[in-house]
């Protein structure tokens, strides 16, 4: 982290953030997009991606709003050095937990319907 300007912290850090509550809403669209279209589950699960998506969009927003907020109002760089990593760790930590748990309902409902 020392090699890495002071100026360049909170762009790496708010990009770190987007990209991985991207990454999970790409790993749900992806699961959601193995099941055929035209199956009853195939729109189940695109229905619930994109609840999930709009969802998450939502949760990087309030993140960014209120934890970047917070952190562009403190003065001391000394505190802030430390929570711009631990920043997008926290809420990407949410939106994985999020999809996880949602791709595992997903998938419980694809194996439920396959007999």
């Amino acid at each position: 982290m020392s090699l890495i300007p002071l100026s360049l912290w909170l762009p790496l850090s708010v990009a770190a953030c987007v990209l991985l509550v991207l990454a999970a809403m790409g790993w749900l669209w992806r699961s959601a997009l193995r099941v055929p279209a035209g199956s009853r589950d195939g729109r189940n699960m695109r229905s619930m991606a994109t609840i999930a998506s709009a969802g998450l969009l939502l949760w990087l927003a309030y993140g960014l709003f209120k934890g970047y907020g917070a952190l562009w109002q403190a003065d001391a760089l000394m505190l802030k050095a430390p929570l711009l990593v631990q920043m997008p760790l926290i809420i990407a930590a949410v939106a994985w937990i999020a999809t996880l748990l949602l791709g595992r309902v997903m998938a419980m409902h694809k194996d439920g319907h396959e007999d």
